[in-house]
Order: structure tokens, then sequence, then C-alpha cells
């Protein structure tokens, strides 16, 4: 499992999450991006990873000159091109870890849906917060939002399963090493005679390890909120958000 991520981000990654996410969804979450990032419009923004651009769109028609980065070329395949507008600077398919971006490139960088956790170890997470920080700006932002091992361990639910608006029938089954923190998951999907199944794998993380990440990568004045509407974080919050400035 180690790699997983490699090839997880693929076509039936999409098909299996588009629909998980309305765009009415994703305006607010782009509306309060921008309310905790305090950003002048035209300042040049970083998406990263940026999946199928859901956000990345959404920033440039607010008026960021937003450019994209993800490892997924099929993901980045489905993304909106350059000329659906103005602002939007397209997209570079790179591994987080090494970003080809000069340093000082960008006023602030989004990191959003849990995409910390996926390499499984400190090192790597590190690796990829350190470069983040590296194409920033002096005082340069960050966003960062993910689940949080607190929120998910006191409802680990072992066993699940959905059905999906095109009809896809989803089940899942998990298992969390509270010693590694990583939790494997194996998802079977069927849609039809169509079916499939995907298995991935996240590090877990308290907001004390996320903090201690974020600042040895060289951020600081971390803010931490717990909902988009910019609520206090605490232990019970679905979500965890980081607003970090590279020191």
């Amino acid at each position: 499992m180690q790699n997983w991520w490699r090839n997880y981000f693929a076509d039936d990654f999409f098909h299996l999450h588009k629909d998980l996410f309305p765009e009415a969804d994703s305006r607010a979450e782009v509306s309060a991006m921008l309310e905790l990032l305090g950003l002048p419009a035209g300042s040049r923004l970083l998406d990263v990873p940026c999946g199928w651009g859901r956000h990345t769109i959404l920033l440039a028609e607010a008026g960021f000159d937003v450019t994209g980065a993800d490892l997924s070329h099929q993901l980045l395949s489905r993304a909106p091109r350059r000329d659906a507008a103005d602002h939007l600077r397209g997209y570079a398919a790179c591994d987080i870890r090494a970003l080809p971006f000069a340093d000082a490139s960008f006023a602030a960088a989004i990191n959003v849906f849990t995409s910390l956790g996926l390499f499984l170890n400190d090192a790597d997470d590190l690796s990829a917060l350190r470069e983040i920080r590296r194409v920033l700006v002096a005082d340069g932002v960050f966003l960062l939002e993910s689940m949080h091992r607190d929120d998910v361990v006191a409802d680990y639910a072992e066993r699940d399963q959905w059905t999906l608006p095109d009809g896809t029938e989803v089940r899942v089954r998990r298992r969390f090493d509270p010693v590694t923190g990583i939790s494997e998951e194996k998802l079977r999907w069927q849609r039809g005679n169509e079916r499939g199944q995907k298995r991935h794998a996240l590090k877990l993380r308290t907001a004390t390890e996320i903090d201690a990440l974020l600042s040895a990568a060289g951020f600081s004045n971390i803010a931490y909120y717990g909902d988009w509407n910019g609520s206090p974080f605490t232990h019970r919050s679905e979500h965890l958000i980081a607003v970090a400035y590279a020191g």
C-alpha cells in the first residue's frame, strides 16, 4: 500500500466522487477560503493537489490568477481548460514533493480534501509542505483542510455502503492501526453490469501532529478552524482547517 496513490486517482475515482461534490458546495467552500485567506483579487494562487479543478476554476472566476497542480493526468484531463476563465493560468502534472515552480511564485496556496497523509509517513508529507512553503512569497499564506484522527476514530466505520445518484452501489471495508495511525480501505462498486474495486490508505493525524508538521516546514502564526464558517476548532470538529503563514 506504500505507493497506492500512484494509480488510484483515475477515471473510476472521478466517477465515484464527482456527484459527492455539488457545485453549490464547492462555491461555498471557495467563498470561505477567500474569506480566510484575505487576499486581494488578482493574487497568484496555487491549488495543489487540484484533482479535476472543481475549486481551481471557481477561484479563477473570482478574479485570482490560479494554477492547479496534481499527479493524476486522468483527473487533470477533466479539469476546465485555460480559456474557461480569464484568470485560469493552467495546470501542472507533478508530484507535490517536487513542484515545478520557482521560489516565491505564489501569494497563497491551498491543499484541501485530506491529501496530507496519502504518503503514509511524516518525511514525505514534510517534503510536500516544504515545497509549498518554498513556492510562496515571504509572508505568503497557506490553507490546509483535512480530516483529523480525533473525529474519525470517535465514530470509526469498519463497514459502510451508499448508492450514488447514477445508481452505482458502493460498499466499503476499513481497518485502522492505532499504532501507525494508518487507516486502510477496500472499496467495491457496481453499476449495472460494470463493477470494480479500489484500495487506499491514509495516515490519520491529530491536530497536534499536523501542527508539528506545519511548524517543521517553516510555517508560523497558524490559526485553526473547525468548519468553513470559521468556527473554532475542537476535537469534535468534522474538519481541521489551518491557515498558516510562510515564516
